[in-house]
């Protein structure tokens, strides 16, 4: 997210939880999910951080740069604890 000088300073994992808190308090959701390239660890890092589990795989889902890519589905249940 943002510039590289940027990361690793929680911006993403705050922003994360805003969004996370936005969707059950104020829209009233009770699930929220959310796709990210199984290659990124550091957005799959936030995410759990937040309390997002892992739910499934979209093998070959996209193509960049010549190469097949997975998407990693990710969910967040209302009343499930959170980081």
């Amino acid at each position: 997210m943002g510039e590289k000088d940027c990361w690793g300073k929680g911006c993403g994992t705050d922003a994360t939880r805003v969004i996370r808190r936005y969707g059950f308090d104020r829209m009233r959701s009770h699930s929220i999910a959310l796709w990210v390239v199984a290659e990124n660890a550091a957005a799959t890092r936030v995410y759990e951080k937040a309390g997002f589990s892992a739910d499934g795989r979209r093998r070959h889902s996209f193509r960049r740069d010549g190469k097949w890519h997975d998407h990693l589905i990710m969910t967040l249940l209302e009343g499930e604890p959170t980081g």
